[in-house]
């Protein structure tokens, strides 16, 4: 079992090592004049630090082994507040600004773990 101060570092040194800057992004949904559902999406506070690995992949869940595809996974550190009806803008990449900024939709569950949060990202067209 880690020790508090086990945690402790193992958080420091995870926060440390994020390199990126993004956005955690919230959903609001309206009705337009003809009564269609307008989904827009807002930052929901500051820039955090991240780490964005753009490798793709995919894995199997559940009970009836269902493929899930993804083109990102995205590190966060342990304090951050997201859920899967969120999605992220990444606006640095390696402490450079991004001319275009990236934005995922988040496509599994949070996964925690000691150190940090793990979550499988799907590129937005925008």
């Amino acid at each position: 079992m880690f020790t508090t101060a086990d945690l402790a570092n193992m958080r420091s040194a995870h926060t440390d090592r994020l390199q990126d800057e993004c956005y955690i992004q919230a959903l609001t949904e309206t009705t337009n004049t003809y009564g269609e559902v307008v989904n827009s999406w807002a930052d929901s506070g500051s820039a955090i630090a991240c780490g964005l690995d753009m490798s793709a992949g995919s894995e199997v869940r559940g009970i009836n082994k269902t493929v899930v595809q993804y083109d990102a996974v995205l590190r966060l550190p342990i304090t951050s507040a997201v859920a899967e009806t969120q999605r992220i803008r990444v606006t640095k990449r390696y402490a450079e600004s991004l001319t275009t900024p990236i934005v995922y939709d988040i496509i599994s569950p949070i996964q925690r773990g000691p150190s940090g949060i793990r979550i499988l990202l799907n590129k937005v067209s925008v």
